[in-house]
């Protein structure tokens, strides 16, 4: 009886020892903490968990395995993929038949998708704008896109309408006019809400790095070509999320659409949003809660990253060789003009030769 109270108050010293130690290395991991996160935590996003222990350990894992055991597969030009879940904290977005707020569904959709992109791609980069129900301002949502060098943006949303028969989905890029800035804001429309007060705020005018000498020409006619051309991808982002959704969900095909959402107005890369169903119709409304549902959204975003970066691979590549292909035409055009004056001589040397017996035989 006295041994075991003994060590018991061994074993409790022994505690007692170990606090001060376990509070230093607490107060550490909190002097740290502010360190690892983003400028962005300023917001309320989460840029911490970017490289949260979880990712670091996936890349490693799958970097440890053997070769013959490797079967994922990694995608050409996307690299960084930027998922919004749309609405958080005091915006709750729609409310549909199943009473559930929007902004729970499009996280969970967030989550499950950022699963499986990188459980197939395990060195992709794919970043949330929230990661628990925060508040985020919507041109923080796409500024943080910006910062991370993101290759894509796609903006997770559900429907909903004034009525109960609307059905289906959708994916809308920016409208043309919001495009190039300069011109008069306009306020952005309402993203997934019937409520008429929740509506996109007005987006700063779009920052590029320069280009040329301010103010020069070159620079503005720099920028309004990039601008135009992500304008381009981002429509054909659009496209190619739609075609999935067509092959995988057995809904109204409402197509692709363009409108002037605050949250795609300064992106530096393709940026879309998603609506993947309407949360106030009455069948609809239920399905879109099921694992069965999400699951086929998430598949369809997936196979249309996949199918987007094969195309922009080819894209880039064609490029690349363009001016491989005008240097070589341009090498063929030079020697071909400095063969013609050779051609030339040669010409009039016979024309003088075929003369000279003329002459030798005129009387």
């Amino acid at each position: 009886m006295v041994t075991k109270t003994w060590s018991g108050i061994v074993n409790c010293s022994n505690w007692m020892r170990l606090l001060p130690a376990l509070g230093a290395g607490f107060l550490c991991l909190l002097m740290a903490a502010p360190a690892l996160a983003h400028p962005g935590s300023l917001w309320g996003i989460d840029l911490s968990s970017v490289v949260s222990l979880r990712d670091q350990a996936r890349v490693m894992s799958h970097a440890h395995q053997a070769d013959d055991e490797l079967t994922s597969e990694e995608l050409q030009r996307v690299r960084t993929v930027v998922l919004d879940p749309g609405h958080g904290g005091d915006n709750s977005g729609a409310t549909g038949v199943a009473g559930i707020p929007e902004k729970q569904l499009t996280l969970e959709l967030a989550y499950q998708l950022r699963e499986k992109l990188q459980e197939k791609y395990p060195h992709l980069r794919v970043i949330l704008t929230r990661y628990w129900d925060s508040s985020v301002e919507l041109t923080d949502r796409v500024h943080l896109a910006n910062l991370a060098n993101a290759d894509l943006f796609i903006s997770l949303h559900y429907n909903a309408a004034p009525h109960d028969r609307a059905i289906g989905f959708e994916t809308y890029f920016l409208e043309p006019a919001q495009v190039t800035p300069g011109g008069e804001t306009t306020q952005g429309l309402p993203i997934a809400t019937t409520d008429p007060t929740v509506t996109g705020v007005d987006a700063p005018e779009e920052r590029l790095p320069p280009i040329g000498q301010s103010g020069d020409t070159l620079m503005l006619i720099e920028q309004d070509l990039l601008r135009a051309h992500r304008h381009d991808l981002s429509g054909h982002l659009a496209e190619t999320i739609q075609e999935q959704f067509v092959d995988r969900i057995d809904s109204i095909d409402r197509g692709v659409k363009q409108a002037n959402f605050a949250v795609l107005q300064g992106a530096h890369m393709p940026a879309v949003v998603v609506e993947a169903g309407f949360l106030t119709h009455p069948e609809e409304g239920l399905e879109v809660l099921t694992e069965e549902h999400r699951g086929r959204v998430t598949e369809a975003l997936v196979g249309a990253v996949e199918h987007f970066d094969v195309q922009m691979a080819k894209t880039l590549d064609a490029e690349a060789e363009k001016p491989a292909t005008e240097e070589i035409n341009e090498a063929e055009s030079e020697d071909a003009e400095a063969e013609e004056p050779a051609t030339e001589d040669t010409g009039e040397a016979e024309e003088q030769r075929s003369s000279e017996p003329m002459a030798n035989a005129t009387p």
